[in-house]
């Protein structure tokens, strides 16, 4: 447990010294070696969290939170910015639109989104794509999952453990993995089947009808790769998003009447001819660092308001990870995942949603 008014780690759940309520999660941060030029994850409350893991020198202050910047994405910010491969052989790392170029922050400001015409970008894009190698990536990211071998282990220990503590209490055939084609559920997935060794495990596809192709070709793909699991879609088949966009008006952040009527109606109907009456469980992929909305949510949730399909028991095991833990797991395990991160999306979700920003929307 750890106490962020005093940032002191405490076995109970009250403070001793402050008395607030304490946290499950011991907080992380990104530190940098500027000689290996890689991130390292570390807690708060580690002797040696100024101490690279491989070389033994003392690393920086880095950010919060990080995730990796992929030559598709990095060539589109160097196009942006009129430095076409200028960045090839040097390191990129984001955390919204703030990038790092070999540990060195570089803005992107709203501004060069806008100037830009999206045909010429990609008419740029399609110019250099031949030229734009994987090569120095691909070191760049190993040398990342080895100096934080320590991290992955431990995150998957502890997920593993709560996996199946968590499912203890329920058969296999009432364990359901929420799968939305995303990095989080992608690797919720992967932890559930491998914690409980049960590759036939339902798995239910939400498919908006507002979903990237990339999403969708993924979705397949996932499919093929795991030819035992029980993978079930639920659609709205009934309904048209852009007539009732034409009756009603489009989805705005305060009414998003779409997640409703095209993602969690439609999965409690499939919810609904598997087990009727019956309890089951939910693993997905919410994590707490994701909203301000999901902080508030807890780890397992039970008949809660921010259950949205009843009659089901949900339960995150990344509820307690960052970006740079969900990328460290997946590459770091080398699971396929969507290929429209590599394009620069944070997020994966409706194409139209209304919670985009212009980074988004570009």
């Amino acid at each position: 447990m750890w106490c962020k008014i005093c940032s002191r780690e405490t076995n109970s759940e009250t403070c001793e010294l402050c008395g607030n309520a304490t946290e499950q999660d011991i907080p992380i941060m990104v530190y940098w070696c500027n000689d290996c030029k890689t991130p390292i994850i570390k807690s708060v409350n580690r002797i040696d969290k100024n101490i690279c893991p491989l070389c033994g020198k003392e690393t920086s202050y880095l950010c919060a939170d990080l995730r990796p910047v992929f030559p598709e994405e990095r060539l589109l910010i160097e196009i942006l910015t009129a430095k076409p491969l200028e960045y090839i052989n040097k390191t990129v790392w984001a955390a919204d639109n703030r990038y790092y170029i070999d540990g060195e922050s570089k803005m992107i400001p709203i501004s060069a989104y806008k100037k830009r015409s999206a045909d010429k970008i990609v008419e740029q894009l399609e110019k250099y794509k031949d030229q734009n190698s994987y090569d120095f990536f691909n070191q760049t990211i190993d040398k990342f999952i080895k100096a934080n071998t320590e991290r992955l282990n431990y995150i998957f220990d502890e997920a593993t453990e709560f996996i199946r503590d968590t499912a203890k209490a329920y058969p296999s055939e009432n364990i359901v993995i929420s799968f939305s084609g995303g990095k989080d559920s992608t690797v919720t997935a992967d932890l559930t089947v491998r914690a409980l060794s049960n590759p036939s495990l339902v798995h239910i596809f939400g498919d908006t009808t507002l979903e990237f192709p990339l999403t969708i070709e993924y979705a397949k793909r996932f499919r093929e790769n795991n030819p035992k699991a029980i993978f079930k879609t639920a659609k709205n088949k009934e309904q048209d998003f852009y007539e009732v966009c034409e009756d009603i008006g489009p989805p705005a952040r305060m009414l998003r009447w779409c997640c409703s009527m095209f993602k969690t109606g439609p999965i409690t109907r499939v919810l609904n001819s598997l087990y009727r009456d019956m309890d089951i469980l939910t693993f997905y992929g919410i994590r707490k660092n994701e909203s301000v909305s999901r902080s508030k949510y807890n780890r397992v949730e039970n008949n809660a308001e921010s259950v949205k399909i009843q009659k089901q028991k949900v339960a995150s095991p990344i509820f307690h990870w960052k970006d740079i833990d969900v990328w460290l797991y997946i590459l770091g395990e080398g699971i396929d995942f969507n290929d429209a991160y590599r394009l620069g999306y944070d997020r994966v979700g409706c194409w139209c949603c209304p919670n985009n920003n212009e980074r988004a929307q570009l």
